[in-house]
């Protein structure tokens, strides 16, 4: 059983780190160029979107926390699963730096 939720951990970590880097591609990407005007999004959506991309920090962090048990019954994992956890951070830190006016 330890091992099954160690498993689940560590997919979860991964596709919760993917996202978080495709939501920063995404950003990237959906920049408006210099000059061009941006129509507003609402209130509501923009702390929601907030929440949410600091949530994703939160549990990548957790995530970070909870590595060397992740990863006990396989530790040639521990390296890849860590380098994927630091990106992923970064990319979701990225998208709530933009969410809140930062970036």
């Amino acid at each position: 059983m330890a091992a099954d939720k160690a498993r689940q951990e560590r997919l979860g970590v991964t596709v919760l780190s993917i996202g978080a880097l495709f939501l920063a591609a995404m950003g990237i990407l959906d920049r408006p160029e210099p000059g061009e005007i941006a129509e507003e999004l609402p209130a509501w959506y923009m702390n929601f979107k907030a929440v949410l991309h600091g949530a994703m920090v939160i549990f990548l962090l957790v995530g970070l926390a909870r590595l060397q048990g992740m990863t006990a019954d396989r530790p040639a994992l521990r390296l890849p699963l860590l380098l994927l956890m630091l990106a992923g951070v970064l990319g979701a830190a990225y998208v709530l730096g933009q969410d809140l006016g930062l970036v």
